[in-house]
């Protein structure tokens, strides 16, 4: 299971990095405004009415696990239709139309009130990272003006209940979710600094960048894996020779395959990497494992899909679909599910 959400994180991503505000909120704190520069469907709603109970979600139209959560918040708002929904797009931009499209597809499933605040301003800025958040869908249950509780939508059933007839343990809750958001902002901080760290690379400021990463590792140990993969990033294009004998090294402990796979894919499609070595990187992956480890073969796949070499990606795919059924993830029906379907749209794609 492991290695299934490992694959996850590679193709779809929900986790978001943000950087982190001076002034942290959550159960107990006031409500920050509603800042919604669009809305798409049902009544707008300007601010919150005293003793009214409401339920803020962030979601985003590319987050699958919110594509998920969106009907089981439609049922809770026919379910307690004295509670105000409001579904809030963020964390991505509202061009050609594709929140509206994305709202006017979902049609009776996505039945509340839903609007768009901005990419990572907005309530993005306001909501999600004062309160530690860094992964959508995100539910916030509001009554009258103060925070009661915070969590994943689809398990906040209990906690409106409780809101609702004046039995929740706020004080409880708070302690809880308080040690939660102290971690999850430790860990944003320290995405923050790598990332600073990166912009000064591309800024050309080398010296500074690699210190600021070392400095980085230092205050936060726990990000010593990714810096190690920046660096590679940053080797791949001073010495490509020296990054080749290095991912060579790697290569040779079976234990990297994945680390090195999943940098391959983020090295080739990334704004700021390098495709040609990642596709190089894959390849040696590949060559290593002779085209028999199926982790190998399906980050192959997805990484060749996303430079639209549709046929290399369909020939990895169906290796992939061979490998499976002695794969760690042969009990895994989504995995195949996904398999399948990728396929199917390789296979068009390469009739044209």
């Amino acid at each position: 299971m492991k290695l299934f959400n490992r694959l996850i994180l590679i193709s779809a991503g929900a986790l978001m990095s943000a950087a982190v505000l001076a002034d942290p909120i959550g159960p107990g704190s006031t409500a920050p405004n509603l800042d919604v520069k669009t809305w798409y469907k049902g009544t707008p709603v300007k601010s919150f009415e005293p003793g009214k109970v409401y339920v803020v979600e962030f979601w985003a139209t590319w987050c699958g696990p919110c594509k998920t959560s969106i009907p089981h918040i439609t049922e809770l708002a026919k379910k307690n239709q004295d509670v105000t929904f409001i579904g809030v797009s963020i964390w991505e931009d509202d061009v050609d139309g594709n929140i509206k499209k994305f709202v006017a597809e979902m049609g009776d499933k996505m039945d509340y009130v839903v609007g768009y605040s901005g990419n990572k301003e907005g309530m993005a800025k306001t909501w999600m990272e004062p309160a530690g958040r860094n992964g959508i869908p995100s539910a916030f249950i509001v009554k009258g003006n103060q925070i009661q509780w915070i969590g994943h939508p689809m398990r906040m059933d209990e906690p409106l209940a409780q809101i609702k007839a004046g039995t929740f343990d706020l004080a409880a809750f708070k302690e809880t979710y308080d040690k939660e958001a102290a971690a999850n902002r430790e860990k944003m901080a320290a995405a923050a600094a790598v990332r600073s760290a990166q912009q000064l690379y591309a800024d050309g400021k080398i010296a500074e960048a690699k210190a600021k990463l070392d400095e980085t590792v230092t205050k936060y140990p726990t990000v010593a894996d990714q810096a190690d993969e920046v660096r590679l990033g940053w080797l791949a294009k001073e010495n490509p020779k020296a990054f080749e004998e290095k991912i060579a090294t790697m290569l040779k402990d079976p234990a990297n395959v994945v680390r090195v796979c999943s940098f391959a894919l983020n090295l080739a499609t990334s704004a700021t990497g390098n495709v040609e070595m990642g596709k190089k990187t894959i390849e040696m992956a590949l060559k290593a494992t002779d085209e028999k480890n199926f982790t190998a073969v399906y980050v192959g796949s997805l990484l060749y899909t996303r430079l639209k070499d549709y046929k290399r990606a369909l020939e990895l795919t169906d290796v992939a679909l061979a490998l499976f059924d002695k794969s760690e993830l042969k009990d895994n029906a989504a995995v195949k599910q996904t398999l399948d379907k990728n396929r199917k749209e390789l296979q068009a794609k390469v009739r044209g």
